[in-house]
This record gives structure tokens, sequence and C-alpha cells, in this order.
């Protein structure tokens, strides 16, 4: 075997193992966005406990695309989030909202609250930090500077397509009341999952075709023409 053809069929069998992993993934990514979401579209947890002593419970600064493109951020165009949520006490009215962070820490500041640092699912753990203040927040249903809320009896659903920026999310008792305690499912529409996945299948499938060319014409055996009949006298 010629060096050349060594080159083609390591070449081939580098190029066929990518082709193998990008459809591999992207097939993995197709069923996931098929089988995992619900009937509107969302991939959501269960529905969890969260409880504070405090005012509040308050998600950690998420800091979304700020130096992203603007038309990647139109429409839920990167993602939509859902927040379904209700109040342990059937009885009282819980508020759920995404608000800028900058704004809900002002709304909160000497009041006490309680952050959600992290949260694991399986199986179910949350990290808290506690923030100490003297005052009473206001009614959290009296702000204006809310992107998205809900509040009242029963499961409340918050409904917010992603921006550029920094939000936060707030979880209160609707009159303010001190002592919070909910069951929270967090959900999440990501349109762009399909086309990735099939992005992945399409270029593994191709590079798959392509490192197979490559491995036949490497290992492939040069057949040497027939020579010419030669003649004997008689």
């Amino acid at each position: 075997m010629t060096g050349g053809k060594i080159a083609l069929l390591i070449t081939g069998i580098v190029v066929a193992l990518l082709g193998l992993a990008a459809l591999a993934g992207g097939t993995a990514l197709l069923v996931l966005n098929h089988t995992a979401r619900d009937s509107a579209g969302f991939f959501s947890t269960a529905a969890e406990p969260f409880a504070a002593d405090s005012y509040a419970l308050v998600s950690d600064d998420a800091n979304v695309g700020t130096d992203g493109p603007d038309w990647l951020f139109e429409k839920g165009r990167l993602a939509t989030v859902r927040l379904l949520g209700s109040n342990a006490d059937s009885s009282r009215e819980v508020f759920i909202g995404i608000g800028p962070t900058r704004r809900v820490r002002d709304y909160l500041a000497g009041t006490a609250y309680t952050t959600v640092r992290n949260f694991e699912l399986d199986p179910f753990r949350a990290d808290y930090l506690r923030s100490d203040g003297s005052s009473a927040p206001a009614a959290p249903t009296d702000q204006s500077f809310w992107s998205a809320s809900a509040s009242g009896q029963g499961r409340q659903t918050v409904t917010w397509d992603v921006r550029k920026g920094n939000w936060s999310v707030v979880v209160m008792n609707a009159d303010a009341s001190r002592g919070v305690d909910v069951r929270l499912s967090v959900g999440a529409k990501v349109g762009f999952i399909f086309w990735v996945g099939l992005g992945f299948a399409i270029v593994g499938g191709v590079l798959l075709v392509l490192g197979g060319f490559l491995i036949y014409f490497g290992v492939r055996r040069r057949t040497e023409p027939a020579g010419a009949p030669t003649l004997t006298a008689p």
C-alpha cells in the first residue's frame, strides 16, 4: 500500500468517525425535541418546593446575551421561559414576577429576602443565601417594572420571551407578607433545538458518506490491464 493510499485511509476513518459522532448527536437532539417536551412545547421540571422565612425568594442575576445581536432576542427567537407556581397554602395568593435585576434589588433593598443560588433536581436540593433587612417591602403587584408577572390563588403561570439584559425572578406572597412557601416548576421552549439537531444529522450523514468514499479508495487495489497475447511460431 502506497503512502498516498495510507493517507486516504486514515483521513477517511477520521472523517467517518466525525460524521458518525455528528449524526448520533443530531439524532439525539431530534429525539429529545420530539419526546421530552410537553403539549405546549416546553421542557419543564416537576413542581418543586421552595421556601424561606423572608419576604421574597429571588433568583441569581441572569445575564442574558448583553453582547449578542438584537435580532436573536426578537419575539422569543432565542427561548421562552415559563414559570408555574402556587402557594403551599392554597388559601394564600402567590406572586411571580420577572424584572430587571437592578430594579428588583432596589425594590427589595432594606428588606429580608432570600436568593436561590442553585438547585439540583435528582434528588431536589436548593442552596439559599439570606440577605437581612428591617423593612417590609411594598406589595409586588403595585410595582411597574415587571417584564412579566402573575398573581392570585392556585397555580399561576408566567410566560416570558427571553430578552437582552440582567434579569431576576421574584416569588412572594401577593400581599408582601413574610414567609414564602411555594411549589414552582421551571420550563423553557427552545425553538432552535430542532434545527440544530437537523443540521448536525445532515452534516454527519454527508461526512459519513465522504469518509466511506475515502476509505474505499484507500483500500481499493489498482487492477493492472491484461497484457497483449503473445504469438508463438508454429
